[in-house]
């Protein structure tokens, strides 16, 4: 009867760490993003969305993306803080797919 108790509580321990991904979602963090209308031309370290003006953070992927956006183009933008902390800086930038 051992084995079998032993067995079952593997398999029940297998079963319950298989699931731990799942349950681990509930309390995941997503980054602070918002999407809009590039309202101005990139420079080279600061984006405009919908006339709000955001830095852009140095050898990010945001930086590289830069160089292919223009004015009149629906972005979506990932910061690395809140939207309205001084200190947040652009990390990502997405066309939007259907532009």
């Amino acid at each position: 009867m051992k084995p079998l108790k032993r067995a079952l509580s593997i398999a029940a321990a297998v079963a319950a760490l298989s699931l731990a991904p799942a349950i681990g979602w509930g309390t995941r963090v997503f980054p602070d993003q918002l999407s809009g209308t590039l309202t101005a031309t990139p420079a080279s370290d600061t984006i405009e969305v919908d006339h709000r003006i955001y830095h852009v953070k140095p050898g990010s992927l945001a930086a590289q993306e830069l160089r292919g956006l223009y004015e009149g183009q629906r972005v979506e933008v990932v910061l690395d803080g809140p939207p309205a902390g001084k200190s947040s800086t652009v990390v990502k930038i997405t066309l939007h797919p259907n532009e």
